[in-house]
């Protein structure tokens, strides 16, 4: 695994409106929309909603941060191998949370060998697993994040695809303005996506992030990402194997009279390939913990999952008291027969 799963080629300058993370927040992340669709699927899975969240592969800890701005029962934390984008989030973000920021705890690891408290739901969000290329790395996360998770609960793991996505792409759009976390302004900028190469034999997919500010200053390469591209099988695939009870895939539904994205995930089992699609694989741990099969010796004890040597039990002797006043029966002697 990378050292570095975020790292920005440029050094933020002073103020947030020229900051790489906090344009990279205005451009791609909607943290709002992404937690309305975990919320929405865990009701159907458990007909309440959750408190307790992990964000893996955090960096600013965009998602956690809005989470525990929700409700004041709610908790998060916040993983991420790179240490500058979790100093950047006790710079600007953890001053802007005020009295939330108690309840989220910012953790320097990797996320297949981090212990923390069980999550009812695990975020792996902006398709920062895919950082994974081998399968057996991949499966190891998927493993960690189950045991990870309490039981039933969920792991949100988003990707995409479509005929665009294996090659060249660029694609450009102009962001609003809008206000940074601290309430900084951000001007209206252009932000550039870009698959620079992919290789069809291994699925080796690397991305550029490029930035444009209103004043013409160009952010070339603001961040870069070296990824596997994986696809929805092979996903579902490792985690039924990772001991996922169930897996299900949301998909981006598409409006055909406005010719995009209607930002609705719908639960699908078959959908027609397009140019380009984002979907939402949520693995579902079991309820219960798996039983394991007693050893020679053991018998199985009232709880799953858990054995227990068998051990005669000691027989109990009355007290004198306990049977006081109670009749006696005559031990039976056996009598030699006399020889008639």
């Amino acid at each position: 695994m990378p050292a570095k799963l975020r790292h920005p080629r440029r050094a933020p300058t002073a103020g947030l409106e020229r900051d790489p993370w906090a344009l990279y927040e205005a451009a791609v992340q909607g943290v709002d929309h992404d937690l309305d669709l975990m919320e929405r699927v865990y009701r159907r899975h458990h007909g309440a909603s959750f408190t307790l969240l992990r964000e893996d592969f955090c960096a600013t800890a965009h998602l956690a941060g809005a989470w525990v701005l929700r409700r004041p029962a709610n908790r998060a934390w916040g993983v991420d191998l790179d240490p500058r984008p979790l100093a950047w989030c006790r710079r600007h973000r953890l001053p802007a949370l005020r009295d939330a920021a108690r309840r989220l705890r910012l953790v320097r690891g990797d996320v297949r060998t981090v212990r923390l408290p069980r999550a009812d739901a695990i975020a792996a969000q902006n398709f920062s697993y895919w950082v994974f290329h081998a399968r057996d790395d991949l499966l190891d996360y998927f493993r960690a994040a189950r045991r990870g998770l309490r039981p039933g609960g969920l792991l949100f793991a988003n990707a995409f695809g479509g005929t665009e996505a294996m090659g060249a792409l660029i694609e450009r759009r102009r962001i609003r303005a809008s206000n940074a976390v601290d309430g900084t302004p951000l001007e209206p900028f252009h932000y550039t996506w870009e698959h620079v190469s992919f290789n069809p034999i291994d699925h080796r997919l690397r991305c550029d992030i490029h930035f444009r500010l209103a004043d013409g200053t160009r952010m070339r390469r603001a961040f870069h990402y070296d990824w596997r591209l994986w696809t929805l099988p092979e996903i579902q695939e490792a985690m039924r194997e990772a001991g996922f009870a169930e897996v299900e895939v949301y998909v981006e539904g598409w409006d055909e009279k406005r010719g995009e994205t209607d930002g609705i995930f719908r639960l699908r089992r078959r959908f027609e390939n397009q140019e380009g699609w984002l979907a939402q694989v949520v693995g579902v741990a079991p309820r219960r913990r798996p039983a394991r099969s007693p050893r020679p010796g053991e018998r199985r004890a009232s709880w799953p999952g858990a054995a227990r040597p068998a051990r005669p039990r000691p027989r109990r002797r009355p007290s004198a008291g306990a049977t006081r006043g109670l009749p006696r029966r005559r031990a039976r002697t056996s009598r030699a027969r006399r020889p008639a």
